[in-house]
Formats: structure tokens, C-alpha cells, sequence
């Protein structure tokens, strides 16, 4: 009898599954998440045998369904309850997304009123990085100069308590750096966040650093490349106060233990000499403009910087027309370190390969850079496909 009754609630939960499938799709709660909902991935013995048909099903399953909203809300609760309660915070499983339109599992820890991604190495994938940067560093001409950067997160800079819950950052950074072409000089991010520990430079609610933490990367970056850093003194400080950052929205509502957030933005720009611009690639691989802004005022979280992420953003400081040009290979974390790499240059081009079209040799014929940067946080070297989209950019 107990077997016959798991059938059957087995079969009522396929029925409802295929039921929520032939509803209408609640797309505008995947949209509210800042993304588009996962297309059905493409059917072919490539992805069937590799396992990426299975991996991308699940993430379409997840997207396309009727009643998405309070079925995700249930699920956190549901996780919420099987999460592991430590005797300072706790462990909860949950899911990611990047902007590449893949969806894994993350697990992260609430402790100290903050929010925290745990990291889970990948040995092949920091491989795989390190060959991407040196794909770049084959086919970039000489006289260009090449950098990288990997940026750690929070948890690395906690108490051994937390800190031991996941694999070492800096041996994953280190991996990389030490696979990466001797052109590429690499940023000690690590070492100059470290530094500053006992100040606000990672959000709680929010997987970014903030504009003070990427203010320490920005100085190491101008030691390294020899160029002046700006006095971060000499700006006025804005304030955004209570923000709810990214991670805020994957854990359960119910948790009161997380602080509120506050953007602390630097005003660089008080005579508007700086201008911004968006580019995208049509059909035929051109350039094409649409408006954009460093600071996006309607925004109150950490879209404030940009809008949001595009293919290409192009900065121009009409204050130093003779400094150099830098182009940057970036995800979201630059977002929040552009805004002090104009004032060491005359332009600075972030092409974001998660949504950037266009190749390498359109980039170099454009804009014509003296440097070229990576920036990416750690997190980005165990995903295989902002890896692929990486090397895609160079064809």
C-alpha cells in the first residue's frame, strides 16, 4: 500500500508539472529578475551527449511555467526549512544565473547580516580562463598592452569559521595567473582588498564590491600599468541608502538577519566632461549608438551604474585628450570600476561578452586601444559558458 500511494502522488505531482506547461508562461517574474526567460534548448547529439540538453531543459522548465512567482516563493520556503543552520548563520541552496541564460545551483551563507556566494572550484574551467585570456594575447597585436584581474568576493575575507566553508579563492586565482601568457601582467586584486577588510568595500545584499572596494582595485590596476590613480578625497560621496541587492532576491523573505545596504557613489564627474555612450553590432557586424549614462538616477540599486549591463559602453574623458585608450573585457564587477578608470584615461571600452555580438577585430579596427583588461570575478572561471563566450569574441 505505502508503495502504491508514492505512485500515485508521484503521478499527481507529473500531472500538475505538465499542467503548470500548458498554462500561458509567467514570463514577467523572470523578467523581474533583470533577464530573459531561457529559450528550449537546441535538440542535437551534441547536446544530448554532453549533458547541456539535460542542464539547459531544466533552466526552460524553470522559466516557462504558469503561476512562476508564488511556485519560486514556495520553493525558498521550502529551502528555507532544509537549509543548514550554523551556530552564527546558516547554508541555503538556491539557484544562479549570470546573464548567459544558464541557470545552476548556488549555495550561499547568511552570517554577519550579509549575504555570501559560496565558492566550489573547477579545475578544468580555470583552465579553460586562463586558455580564453591567452587566445587574446595571441592575436592582440604586441604594442598592446595586456592585464588581468580576478576580483574575490566577501567570504574569502571572513572569519576561518566562514572562510573554510568553501574551496580557497586565492589558489583558484593563482591557478590562472600562473597559466596565463607571460604578456598578460596580472592585478593583485586580492592582496589590495585585503588590505581593507575593516571597510565597506563588498555589499551585503549584493554579490558586486562596491565603488570603495573597486576603488583599491583601480589603484593596484594604475600601480601595475604605470599610470596615475585619481584621489578617491577629492569627490563628493553620494548616498543611496537601504538597498536590496541581487542576492537579497534568492534568499527567503522571512529572514531578518540580513542589513539593508547603502551605495556610497563618488561624484567624478561634477562638470559632465565625461560622455557615454552605448554601441551595439547589427546584422551585418556595425557599430551602432544608443544613449546611455554613467549614473543612472532612476535606479536604486546596483543598476545605478549603467542602467544595467550592455554590449559595449564607450566613455570618453574630455579632460584628458591625450591620455590613453583602454579596452575591457568585463562582467557586472566593472560596472562599478569604470567610473575611476576614465579618470586615468581618455576612453575606456566595456565590452561585456555575455551580450556583445561583434568580434575581437571589430573592437581593435573601432577603437584602436592601447591596453587591454580582463575583469571578471571569480565566480565567472566555473562557468564554462561566459568561458565559451569569451573565446567566441575572438574568431
Amino acid at each position: 500500500m505505502k508503495n502504491r500511494a508514492v505512485i500515485i502522488a508521484f503521478l499527481v505531482m507529473l500531472a500538475a508539472s505538465v499542467s503548470l506547461l500548458l498554462l500561458p508562461a509567467d514570463t514577467e517574474s523572470v523578467r523581474s529578475e533583470n533577464r530573459e526567460p531561457q529559450k528550449m534548448p537546441y535538440l542535437n547529439a551534441d547536446t544530448i551527449f554532453s549533458g547541456r540538453f539535460a542542464e539547459e531543459f531544466e533552466g526552460f522548465l524553470g522559466d516557462n511555467t504558469a503561476f512562476r512567482a508564488p511556485v519560486t516563493k514556495l520553493a525558498r520556503m521550502l529551502e528555507e526549512k532544509k537549509g543548514l543552520t550554523l551556530k552564527k548563520g546558516k547554508v541555503i541552496a538556491t539557484n544562479k544565473d549570470i546573464g548567459t541564460g544558464t541557470t545552476q545551483k548556488q549555495t550561499l551563507l547568511l552570517a554577519n547580516g550579509a549575504i555570501m556566494e559560496m565558492f566550489i572550484r573547477n579545475g578544468e574551467q580555470e583552465r579553460e580562463y586562463a586558455e580564453a585570456v591567452n587566445m587574446y594575447a595571441e592575436k592582440l597585436p604586441q604594442n598592446i598592452g595586456m592585464y588581468s584581474m580576478l576580483i574575490p568576493t566577501q567570504l574569502e575575507f571572513c572569519e576561518p569559521i566562514y572562510k573554510n566553508l568553501q574551496d580557497s579563492q586565492l589558489d583558484a586565482v593563482n591557478s590562472i595567473y600562473n597559466g596565463l601568457n607571460p604578456r598578460v601582467r596580472v592585478i593583485d586584486a586580492y592582496g589590495a582588498l585585503r588590505e581593507h577588510t575593516d571597510e565597506y568595500i563588498y555589499f551585503r545584499t549584493d554579490h558586486h564590491w562596491t565603488p570603495l572596494g573597486a576603488y583599491y582595485g583601480y589603484r593596484e590596476f594604475m600601480n601595475v600599468s604605470g599610470g596615475a590613480a585619481a584621489d578617491k578625497d577629492s569627490y563628493e560621496v553620494n548616498e543611496i541608502k537601504n538597498m536590496l541587492g541581487y542576492l537579497y532576491d534568492r534568499v527567503p523573505e522571512a529572514d531578518s538577519s540580513i542589513i539593508p545596504d547603502t551605495i556610497n557613489w563618488y561624484a567624478v564627474d561634477p562638470e559632465n566632461k565625461i560622455k557615454t555612450v552605448m554601441h551595439d553590432v547589427d546584422g551585418n557586424g556595425e557599430i551602432t549608438d544608443y544613449r546611455g549614462v554613467m549614473y543612472d538616477r532612476a535606479k536604486a540599486n546596483y543598476l545605478f551604474f549603467f542602467g544595467s549591463d550592455h554590449p559595449i559602453v564607450d566613455m570618453i574623458n574630455t579632460e584628458n585628450p591625450d591620455g590613453k585608450t583602454i579596452a575591457v573585457i568585463k562582467d557586472s564587477y566593472t560596472n562599478v570600476l569604470a567610473p575611476w578608470l576614465i579618470k586615468s584615461y581618455n576612453r575606456v571600452i566595456l565590452i561585456d561578452p555575455r551580450i556583445y555580438t561583434g568580434t575581437l577585430d571589430t573592437i581593435i579596427k573601432e577603437f584602436n586601444p592601447d591596453d587591454f583588461l580582463f575583469v571578471n570575478y571569480i565566480f565567472t572561471t566555473v562557468f564554462k559558458d561566459y568561458t565559451d563566450l569569451m573565446k567566441g569574441i575572438v574568431r
